[in-house]
């Protein structure tokens, strides 16, 4: 089968990246033909089809900011590229993922027009949120989810008053007015069923909408470590005042990989608490320093405040039979079931989270292995060979007349 792997990034910028990357990699190592579609940039993987890909587009540098927005709503460059090379390689299928912004939906159309069946697995919320993210002003939020766009601009949740508008115009006239993702995508691909339940709660039909979950890394498990472990953005919607504030009072250790805006911040916070003795700040990190914090992990710590859609944190986490505490929101209580596969918590909540991290130091070598099997059982069957099996599925089922 020849496939077009469609992302606005082709190197591994983030978890949507890497996902499609794999794709691509795994997917010709099974025979496809798989060709991919994207922004030009240095990084990318080599391709013999990049003459394709389109100008690179950095909303934040441009001075150009009409140019921007035009593009933001329909990148006419994006579109003419797309259609030339689904006239020279002739696919059966394209698997899209991130377009939004950069590429846009002007892509979509070029595929329907030609015939060519459209898949498109979600990475966040953007088809019912205009921010991506259901969360605004420290708060979670669907004022938008009925095709109330407008509500983006209303809260500012972009905190610029003309980008809000921009993303509120962008998603009226792309779900609504010209319905561009209804029309031109045979189905959708949701990686949890949290995802799937606002998309139908905000309309889309149920049947056009799969719920296939990330691959987990194979199963490698690690022992347990001294110290807890937060690894992610520096940002408010992840939590981690909460988790600072809940770590005060107690013997407990914690590493925190990631940076962000909320950094400095967070580091004063962690002088007002008393927790400079306790609390080490590493910065971004990867590759091998960053799977050594994660391996030597007492326990995983996911205390997002916003409704998480499948965090790949937390599967890379239990890989490596790592305990994770998370907060009760978005598709991680489909994977962690409290008091058998981790600890959930009510988002926010620094006392329950507070009694989770005290639970994890109690924890007896018996119950420990016990929690160890179930893991087990959870991550082996979503291994990435299953995960593919699933997908080339849905192709085929797509493709059938």
């Amino acid at each position: 089968m020849k496939i077009v792997q469609v992302n606005k990034f082709l190197y591994p910028k983030g978890g949507a990246d890497r996902y499609c990357l794999s794709l691509i990699k795994e997917l010709s190592n099974l025979g496809e033909t798989v060709i991919p579609f994207g922004m030009a940039d240095a990084r990318n993987l080599k391709s013999p089809w990049e003459k394709y890909f389109t100008e690179a587009i950095d909303y934040y540098g441009s001075a150009n900011k009409f140019k921007i927005a035009k593009n933001l709503i329909w990148n006419r460059e994006a579109a003419q590229k797309f259609g030339a090379l689904l006239d020279e390689t002739k696919p059966e299928l394209v698997h899209a993922h991130n377009i939004y912004h950069q590429l846009s939906p002007a892509i979509l159309p070029e595929a329907k027009k030609r015939g060519i069946k459209v898949i498109m697995t979600l990475h966040d919320y953007k088809l019912v949120c205009p921010n991506y993210r259901l969360f605004t002003k420290g708060h979670h939020c669907e004022a938008c989810l009925g095709g109330a766009y407008y509500n983006c601009l209303k809260n500012n949740c972009y905190e610029s008053y003309p980008r809000s508008a921009l993303a509120a115009l962008e998603s009226f006239l792309h779900n609504k007015k010209w319905q561009t993702y209804y029309k031109n995508i045979d189905l959708l691909i949701s990686p949890s069923e949290y995802l799937k339940n606002k998309l139908v709660k905000a309309g889309w039909p149920a049947n056009l909408i799969k719920v296939l979950i990330n691959p987990a890394p194979p199963y490698n498990p690690q022992p347990d470590g001294e110290r807890l472990l937060y690894l992610g953005r520096l940002t408010k919607e992840k939590g981690i005042e909460v988790l600072l504030r809940a770590l005060k009072g107690t013997n407990e250790y914690l590493d925190i990989a990631g940076t962000g805006p909320e950094e400095e911040n967070l580091k004063q916070l962690v002088k007002e608490l008393g927790l400079v003795e306790q609390v080490i700040f590493h910065g971004h990190l990867d590759g091998e320093s960053l799977e050594k914090l994660k391996k030597e992990a007492k326990a995983i710590i996911l205390p997002s405040v916003w409704a998480e859609n499948m965090s790949l944190v937390l599967l890379e986490a239990l890989a490596y039979q790592k305990l994770i505490i998370a907060s009760e929101t978005g598709g991680s209580p489909e994977i962690i079931k409290d008091g058998q596969t981790g600890w959930l918590f009510p988002a926010g909540d620094v006392a329950a989270l507070r009694k989770c991290l005290i639970e994890v130091n109690n924890l007896s070598p018996t119950d420990r292995a016990l929690r160890g099997e179930k893991i087990k059982d959870l991550v082996v069957p979503l291994s990435l060979e299953k995960h593919l099996e699933k997908l080339q599925q849905y192709y085929q089922e797509v493709l059938r007349p």
